[in-house]
């Protein structure tokens, strides 16, 4: 983890600048009245007494697409990492700042009971920049994401029979999708913007210093590679069980991801193969 604390108006500031690459990015304070629930609450044993909200988050799922149990944890799994992962990729590989996830909640009254929210502002922490040191900020990365996807792993594994592989091959193309998406909302030109905010200065005080020039457009695939195989995010599968990141086009200036493994989507009624299946041709 890393040891330089972020100020609270700075992390307001990393918070409020990658919530407008997307929704899947934008993490928003509890709306006054709501009665929010732990995030991790997720992860708890399932209720003998009736349906669990993972449980019934299942189910919704299997309900919607017509589809088992089995399909549908897979997808759910993919669902709610998409959730946990985009916004601290996008903060790490924008701004070298990494909010801790320890404090998220949801709604589950609200018109989307599977938002991300934060209480307050939460506490971040520094990493190396990603763009000089893309092993040094994946570490700090995978180690928090691990943190929270291992457990919705072993929750979802203990109410559906469903691989590890493909439960952690859906996280790992999660961020692919986000590496993409913080990619094409960050070009070069966009890279000077006004706020933007970087690592703190080492005496961890000093308010923090600009990124390098790189800008996150080519920051986000360098992460992404370093991610991809890291072993907090791998867990008990061999090297390269996850998949792969490839450089594409004139001189490497493009790249791809291909998983190692099928979300199973392509089983649904009317589904389909995703472009980064390990199926596709």
């Amino acid at each position: 983890m890393g040891s330089d604390r972020v100020r609270d108006r700075d992390v307001a500031r990393v918070l409020a600048d990658v919530g407008r690459i997307g929704p899947w990015f934008a993490v928003g304070p509890v709306p006054p009245g709501s009665t929010p629930v732990r995030w991790d609450a997720l992860y708890g044993p399932a209720r003998a007494d009736g349906p669990d909200a993972l449980s019934e988050r299942i189910d919704g799922v299997a309900a919607a697409l017509h589809t088992d149990r089995r399909i549908a944890a897979s997808i759910a799994v993919q669902g709610l990492a998409a959730r946990l992962v985009s916004m601290p990729f996008a903060a790490v590989a924008c701004h070298g700042v990494l909010p801790l996830l320890r404090d998220l909640v949801r709604d589950p009254s609200a018109a989307d009971p599977w938002a991300p929210l934060w209480p307050g502002v939460p506490a971040a922490v520094g990493t190396p920049d990603p763009g000089a040191d893309p092993a040094g900020a994946a570490d700090v990365l995978a180690r928090e994401l691990a943190a929270h996807l291992d457990p919705l792993y072993a929750a979802v594994g203990a109410r559906v029979s469903v691989s590890e592989r493909v439960l952690r091959g859906n996280a790992v193309s999660a961020i692919a999708g986000a590496a993409r998406l913080v990619e094409s909302a960050r070009r070069p030109e966009d890279s000077a913007r006004p706020g933007t905010v970087g690592p703190p200065r080492r005496s961890g005080q000093a308010g923090p210093s600009a990124l390098p020039e790189s800008p996150a457009s080519s920051r986000s695939p360098m992460l992404l590679a370093a991610l991809v195989g890291h072993p907090a995010l791998r867990g008990p599968l061999p090297e390269g069980a996850t998949g792969a990141v490839r450089r594409t086009g004139a001189a490497g200036s493009g790249w791809s991801f291909r998983r190692r493994s099928c979300c199973l989507y392509v089983r649904v009624p009317g589904g389909g193969l995703c472009g980064d299946c390990v199926l596709a041709p």
